[in-house]
């Protein structure tokens, strides 16, 4: 199912961001964590979490075709890391069936609990833990969520470049 401009634009708008991370996008390489809520894509579960992290890189600079430099010549080779990889990531739903998935950076569970119970578990777990690094926010549409992390982000970036 693709969804219109105004759908993709309600889940956006829809997004309630709960808590943000003490700090925003800094220089260098880092990791924003995240847990985000929603209902629950399966009627036998009452919400899904979704953990993950979104890795920041370092800025980068986009250059006019014409100009022939060498990354070298504008980063020098000290900020060469040749341990950059990048992927991309489909998501894709499975009808009838929960998906229960761990990555080393994305994991997704089905929860018995409410997604007011399972706030307020999670924001009480980053409490104890005292953990200023880690958003949390919730979804309208499950199915959608990489949608509210693009919420969760822009808010992040909206602080960050408030004039």
């Amino acid at each position: 199912m693709t969804l219109s401009r105004e759908e993709i634009y309600r889940i956006f708008t829809e997004t309630v961001i709960i808590k943000k991370p003490r700090y925003g996008i800094i220089k260098g390489y880092h990791e924003l964590p995240y847990i985000c809520l929603g209902e629950a894509l399966e009627s036998r579960y009452n919400s899904l979490c979704v953990r993950g992290k979104i890795h920041v890189s370092p800025q980068f600079v986009i250059k006019p075709s014409y100009y022939k430099a060498k990354y070298s010549d504008l980063f020098g080779e000290n900020a060469v890391d040749i341990e950059i990889a990048g992927r991309i990531f489909g998501f894709i739903g499975f009808p009838d069936k929960p998906v229960e998935c761990k990555l080393e950076y994305l994991e997704v569970t089905h929860l018995e609990q409410n997604i007011d119970t399972a706030l307020s578990h999670s924001l009480d777990e980053l409490e104890r833990k005292e953990d200023i690094t880690t958003g949390v926010f919730i979804t309208p549409d499950s199915r959608y969520y990489p949608i509210s992390i693009e919420r969760f982000i822009t808010a992040i970036l909206d602080d960050e470049f408030a004039f």
